[in-house]
């Protein structure tokens, strides 16, 4: 989702831990690999919200957005039909940034470049839920790792290594003072973990 916060907006890309089991982060990042998979250069931020709806918020023109929203609607409705989120409501919306100036518009969509290079980067750690992105200051993933213990601290540094090595990637190049993030893993809990 897209919040303000003070002069900036901050991406937090959703991929919420379902109580009842993980399977609704999977099948997020599912939607999202499906949709780039046709629309690849396609800015979007997938999310479920407890109004049992998945929303596909994506950055585009209004000509544009509305050649590509009944599929991008087909493309989620298709992953979902046979899962846990079968009885979710598809909502594809334009996400529409015509109230921020050019700095501002340039900071976000650096944190969506860095958002999706983190959700491609990290799409084979199964206990990934929500990650989000304050521009220049933080990456908190939340992830279902339970407890806090050695094997939970172990896995967190694993993640936090993978984090540091997409941020060093040649395609995150254009992100300026990359390293000026903390990145912070936290448990089930909420506890940070690494």
């Amino acid at each position: 989702m897209l919040k303000r916060l003070n002069d900036q907006l901050v991406f937090n890309v959703n991929f919420p831990l379902s109580l009842k089991t993980n399977k609704s982060s999977t099948i997020g990042k599912k939607v999202t690999e499906k949709i780039h998979e046709k629309y690849e250069e396609l800015e979007f931020v997938v999310s479920l919200n407890s109004e049992i709806e998945l929303y596909i918020k994506v950055k585009e023109n209004e000509e544009n957005f509305n050649l590509v929203k009944k599929d991008i609607e087909s493309i989620a409705k298709s992953e979902i039909k046979s899962s846990s989120l079968k009885e979710y409501t598809v909502v594809v919306e334009r996400l529409d940034l015509s109230f921020v100036n050019e700095e501002v518009k340039n900071r976000n969509k650096e944190n969506l470049h860095l958002s999706s290079a983190l959700i491609e980067g990290l799409k084979d750690y199964d206990v990934l839920g929500n990650i989000n992105t304050e521009y220049l200051k933080s990456i908190t993933i939340h992830t279902s790792i339970k407890g806090s213990d050695n094997d939970a601290h172990k896995l967190a540094m694993e993640i936090e290594e993978t984090v540091n090595e997409i941020l060093h990637t040649k395609e995150l190049n254009s992100v300026s003072h990359i390293d000026s993030y903390e990145i912070k893993i936290l448990n089930i809990n909420g506890k940070v973990v690494n």
